[in-house]
Formats: C-alpha cells, sequence, structure tokens
C-alpha cells in the first residue's frame, strides 16, 4: 500500500503546501476499535490509482501519535498516555524541571489536528484513524468526505478475535478499553469543534463488508465531484 509517514509527507509537500490555493481532494475514515481500517484503506487506493495514475492517492493510517512520538523527541507511550490526561498542577511542575516538553492532551490534539488538516488540504489523502474527532477536525476543509465505520460489539469481539488471534475474553477487554479512550478523545475534538453529525457518512461494518463499504465510498465521492467516474462508465455513456 502508498503509505507515508507524516514526516515524509512534511518534508516533501510543506513548500508546495504554502502555494496550494485550492484543498483537496481528500477522504477521512473514523471507525470504531476492530472495524475495517488499512484493508480498507488498500482497497481504495488500488480502485482510486487504477483510475488516475499521474495523481496517486496516499494512506496516513494510525501511526499519527508513533510518528508525533519521532518529530518531538518524546517517547510514544508518554504521548499516548498523556492524550487522555488533563493538564494538572504535578505535570506543569515537572514539565517546567524537564528538558524536553511533555504535552498534554490538548496539546496533542492541536498537534494531531494540524497535521491531519494539513494532509487534508493538500489533497489525494486518505486519512484513517479510530479517533471520530477526524471529522471535525477537517470541518471546514472543502473537496473532502468524512466516513464513520462502526459495529456492534458483540460483531467486534469476534473480528477482534479472528483478526488477532486473540480468545474473545481478550478482544473484549480490548475493544472496552479502545472504546474508552475513544469517548475521551470525542469529548476532547467535540469542546473545540462541535458540529452534529460529525460525519458525512455512517456505515455498520456488520451489515456491509470491505468492499462493499470501498464501493459505496468512491460512488459518494463521486457524487460529490471528489473524483471523476471509471474510464469505462464514461464512454459507455456516450460523453
Amino acid at each position: 500500500m502508498n503509505k507515508s509517514t507524516i514526516s515524509a509527507y512534511l518534508r516533501d509537500h510543506l513548500e508546495n503546501f504554502s502555494r496550494k490555493q485550492d484543498p483537496g481532494p481528500y477522504l477521512v475514515i473514523s471507525r470504531q476499535y476492530g472495524c475495517e481500517d488499512v484493508e480498507l484503506g488498500q482497497y481504495l487506493i488500488e480502485k482510486l490509482n487504477l483510475r488516475n495514475p499521474e495523481k496517486p492517492w496516499k494512506v496516513y493510517c494510525k501511526e499519527l501519535l508513533k510518528q508525533l512520538a519521532e518529530e518531538t523527541g518524546i517517547p510514544q507511550e508518554i504521548i499516548e498516555r498523556e492524550q487522555y490526561a488533563k493538564p494538572n498542577v504535578l505535570k506543569d511542575f515537572l514539565r517546567g524541571l524537564t528538558k524536553g516538553s511533555i504535552p498534554d492532551g490538548f496539546e496533542i490534539y492541536k498537534k494531531v489536528a494540524l497535521i491531519v488538516r494539513s494532509i487534508a488540504f493538500e489533497g489525494y489523502s486518505i486519512i484513517i484513524g479510530q479517533g471520530s474527532g477526524m471529522g471535525v477536525v477537517t470541518l471546514g476543509i472543502e473537496n473532502g468526505l468524512s466516513v464513520r465505520i462502526e459495529a456492534p460489539k458483540d460483531w467486534r469481539v469476534a473480528h477482534v478475535s479472528i483478526y488477532e488471534k486473540i480468545d474473545k475474553s481478550a478482544a473484549e477487554a480490548k475493544i472496552e478499553e479502545n472504546d474508552r479512550q475513544w469517548k475521551l478523545i470525542r469529548r476532547l475534538y467535540e469542546e473545540k469543534n462541535l458540529r452534529e453529525p460529525a460525519f458525512a457518512l455512517f456505515f455498520d461494518n456488520s451489515i456491509f463488508n470491505r468492499e462493499q463499504i470501498g464501493e459505496l465510498i468512491l460512488r459518494a465521492m463521486e457524487q460529490k465531484g471528489l473524483i471523476a467516474p471509471p474510464t469505462a462508465q464514461i464512454s459507455a455513456s456516450g460523453i
């Protein structure tokens, strides 16, 4: 899959980004833990780049915090922990004693939001993440589509159990922890970007499989003018 790192993206596109006048096209996919993610991105990338190989799309997956850790030099485990924590007096005191800055949840939110908005504006990008804030982060950026994928808990437990090769009790524990974290992130994003609904499209992964979701997303992108219909369809219509 044509997957890019945040650092590589900023290095290769920062100069062009400052010159770009019009945003997009871009696609944001948020999902509950246990629903389709990387494989869906792979499916969409293959379809999109077959249509127009001269302007290839790229996928930016769930490594945002890892990339942020690499760029700032702060260990990833600290960033992962602090994104769910609220600022407090002790943390502020410790931050003043350390040479490096330990970001709090809101600081991480601002950094990730800036990266996501920059990638969306640059265009030809699929941004995939678990956080429901992905949809509101790109709010106001034209020429894009936001999608949310969810599924009943029992379906996700079975899916995680099979995909990660763990028993159902372990899968359920992982889902419950991820759902708890998701609620904290959602609250943080919605405090800064209140919008209902947060996404243009919602899918139930227990009803629609990966290929079906992918084809429906592509059709929606055509309807919104983000991509052109396949050449074969254009020829068949006589246009």
